[in-house]
């Protein structure tokens, strides 16, 4: 029987405090593009990170809080929310070690800033302080509908979804203000707000701002996923 793509999903602890972050969109998202999803606890190691990277052939960094502070190398500003500092310090390591051996990576909402900060950029805590001409991030409505329009630029992410603009859905109020070195912006939102960033040099390094995991009956989230395994089918293949 010929093997799916092993495709790691961060997770945090279960508890009640977290019902509000559930994990079965993107199990299911992975599943429908032909991957085996595995959900990935915390870790609080470089080594045990070293290990669960190595047993992967992806890597999905998920939604959820904001970054600690701490993390960022700032003082807390007002508008920031709830943090998970022990999932920020091991997504940060998970993200720091799938880099260092090209693992296919896909980090959606949160996911895109970790990466970011993972890599060495940096991020708005709260937009609305911030920035504040942009528009309203936290949409008013279901998340599997639509809230704005993006304009994806010349980027490996607009290659394959093969449009110049897309419609997403937005629950966030934090977003990356500077991509790191080796990095370029693939997408941005009516007001500037870095929607998209992607490593040049990388098999698949891919975050967006928005959940394409929760909008599956549009193409453009069915194909984000699709290519993810694809690059992971294709990281197995290189490795054995």
């Amino acid at each position: 029987m010929k093997r799916k793509p092993v495709i790691g999903i961060t997770a945090a602890h279960c508890n009640e405090e977290l019902k509000s972050y559930p994990r079965a969109r993107y199990v299911e998202a992975v599943r429908e593009a032909g991957g085996q999803p595995i959900l990935l606890p915390p870790v609080a190691a470089a080594e045990d990170a070293e290990e669960v990277i190595a047993l992967m052939d992806g890597l999905i960094l998920t939604g959820g809080g904001d970054i600690s502070p701490i993390l960022l190398g700032e003082d807390p500003l007002r508008g920031i929310g709830d943090c998970l500092p022990d999932r920020d310090f091991s997504e940060i390591l998970l993200t720091q070690k799938a880099l260092e051996v090209n693992l296919p990576l896909l980090g959606i909402c949160k996911g895109i800033q970790v990466l970011a900060v993972a890599a060495g950029g940096k991020i708005f805590q709260d937009i609305i302080s911030q920035c504040p001409e942009s528009m309203e991030h936290k949409m008013k409505a279901p998340r599997d509908f639509s809230w704005h329009e993006i304009t994806l630029k010349e980027s490996r992410l607009r290659t394959f979804l093969g449009e110049e603009r897309i419609a997403v859905n937005s629950v966030h109020h934090q977003a990356v203000s500077e991509a790191p070195q080796g990095f370029v912006i693939s997408a941005v939102a009516p007001d500037g707000i870095i929607e998209g960033i992607e490593k040049v040099d990388a098999h698949f390094c891919i975050g967006v701002q928005w959940h394409p995991e929760v909008m599956m009956k549009d193409k453009s989230s069915q194909k984000i996923f699709q290519e993810l395994v694809a690059a992971g089918a294709g990281y197995y293949r290189r490795r054995h």
